[in-house]
């Protein structure tokens, strides 16, 4: 009599599913997933999210700002493509449905408490590093701390602009 036996197969760990993939051009795209219901986060704070590397059988990780408000039901982060980065190159494929991992301990001192007093709040980014601003641009508690809010962004072609 052979035994015959089966591999487990592995659980993904802080798994969350795809919800929405938005490709805006060859370089840049945006993803939603779910938000774990215990997850609190406060505005312009960053999670390492990922997938799982199938050749180490470990997740591969990297710091992702949230671009979505702390109010959103849902996480929203932007992303660039690169051809033969270890975690792009696959992320960039994800679509509505797929699994990330998402480690739920949000980091990161771009939060309107740490922000000086003013009338006017100036944000500056490029590219993707819009992502912690587009965060705090939709906390209305933006809005009681400043009487104007200013983004400027600068990306490499128009229709990352979208």
């Amino acid at each position: 009599m052979t035994e015959t036996k089966i591999k487990p197969v592995p659980t993904l760990p802080d798994a969350q599913t795809v919800t929405e993939v938005q490709h805006y051009t060859d370089r840049l795209f945006r993803f939603r997933c779910t938000r774990p219901q215990s997850l609190r986060f406060r505005s312009g704070e960053f999670v390492m999210i990922g997938l799982m590397d199938e050749e180490k059988g470990k997740p591969l990780l990297r710091a992702y700002s949230i671009a979505s408000p702390s109010w959103d039901e849902e996480l929203e982060f932007y992303s660039i493509k690169v051809p033969d980065g270890p975690l792009t190159s696959r992320l960039q494929h994800i679509k509505e449905g797929d699994q990330i991992i998402l480690r739920p301990k949000p980091v990161g001192t771009l939060v309107l408490d740490a922000l000086l007093p003013g009338k006017r709040l100036w944000f500056f980014a490029t590219g993707t590093g819009i992502a912690p601003f587009a965060s705090l641009m939709r906390d209305p508690e933006t809005y009681e701390r400043y009487e104007k809010v200013i983004m400027m962004h600068t990306c490499r072609d128009a229709p990352e602009l979208e």
